[in-house]
C-alpha cells in the first residue's frame, strides 16, 4: 500500500506543469521622494512616458498581440538609488498603471501593505496578478505610485523601481 502511495505521489508531483512565459520585459524607472512628506496624507508620484517595449519582443519572438493569452506582473522592488535609505519610514504602497491621460482607469500591478519598521535599501513588492495586455499593447504608458507614509520625511529619498512584465502564450 505505501508502494502504491508513494508511485501516486511521484506521478502527482511530476505531471504538475508550472507556467514559463514566452519572454519577459523588464523596466525600471527613477523618481524622488521629497523631505517633508507627512502620514496624514496619501501621496502620489506620476511617472509619464514609460516604453512598454512589449512590440519589440513581440516581433523578437515572431508573436502578435493575439498570441499572447496572459501578461501579468512578474517580480518588483523598490530601491534606494544613492544610499541605503530606510523604507521602513512607508505604510503602504500601491503601484499602478494606466493609458496616457486616463489615470480614473488604472490598474494596480504592485502593492506592499505589511512593511517592516526598518527595511534598508530595498523593498520588494507584491505582484497584484492583474492582466495588462491592454495597457501594454500602447507604445507608452504611465505610473502611479502611491504611498502613505507611517512618519514625516526627513530627507530627498532617491528611488529607482525595478520590475517585470511576464507574457504566456499558454
Amino acid at each position: 500500500m505505501k508502494k502504491i502511495l508513494f508511485l501516486l505521489f511521484v506521478i502527482s508531483i511530476l505531471s504538475c506543469k508550472s507556467k514559463v512565459p514566452v519572454f519577459e520585459i523588464n523596466q525600471e524607472v527613477n523618481f524622488i521622494i521629497p523631505s517633508g512628506k507627512n502620514p496624514i496624507a496619501t501621496h502620489h508620484f506620476k511617472i509619464h512616458d514609460i516604453p512598454s517595449f512589449l512590440n519589440e519582443n513581440l516581433e523578437r519572438k515572431g508573436l502578435k498581440l493575439s498570441d499572447i493569452k496572459e501578461l501579468y506582473a512578474g517580480r518588483g522592488k523598490l530601491e534606494s538609488v544613492v544610499y541605503n535609505s530606510d523604507f521602513g519610514i512607508i505604510s503602504k504602497i500601491s503601484i499602478s498603471i494606466y493609458k496616457k491621460g486616463d489615470s480614473e482607469n488604472s490598474f494596480e500591478i504592485y502593492y506592499h501593505d505589511q512593511i517592516p519598521l526598518v527595511s534598508k535599501g530595498e523593498l520588494k513588492l507584491l505582484s497584484t496578478g492583474e492582466d495588462v495586455r491592454d495597457i501594454l499593447s500602447l507604445d507608452k504608458y504611465e505610473m502611479d505610485v502611491e504611498i502613505l507614509f507611517k512618519g514625516f520625511t526627513t530627507e530627498d529619498i532617491n528611488c529607482r523601481l525595478t520590475f517585470e512584465y511576464a507574457a504566456y502564450i499558454e
